[in-house]
């Protein structure tokens, strides 16, 4: 297996943003929800990417977009496989190899929107 890049989980956060954006109902439901989420990827030093959710619509940077209200750690495969859909954030969340920090109520809301993009 080789091992994940950085373009790689670029590839997975465009595929994921194309996803939340293009889902009417999702970003009706979020319309109110801005928040900032920072993805790191602990195998991958220096490489941080930041979404940022305004009035139901995804984007994401290359930078830091400010503090934080989530944060999600964790290799970057498993990050590559929860934003391609391949992998749900629960087994790498009970596992411990995926850890997110924010309040519940983001948590949940970030769960939620992968639940109606990829289901279970």
């Amino acid at each position: 297996m080789t091992q994940a890049t950085a373009d790689d989980l670029y590839a997975a956060l465009d595929l994921f943003r194309g996803k939340v954006n293009e889902n009417q109902r999702l970003r009706a439901m979020n319309r109110d929800w801005n928040r900032d989420i920072a993805v790191v990827a602990k195998d991958l030093p220096d490489v941080e990417a930041w979404i940022r959710m305004r009035a139901g619509e995804m984007d994401w940077e290359r930078q830091q977009c400010g503090d934080p209200h989530i944060v999600l750690t964790a290799p970057a495969d498993v990050l590559i496989g929860i934003f391609k859909g391949e992998r749900t954030p629960t087994e790498p969340y009970l596992d411990g190899s995926l850890t997110l920090r924010g309040s519940q109520e983001d948590v949940l809301r970030l769960d939620f929107v992968s639940l109606m993009i990829w289901g279970e």
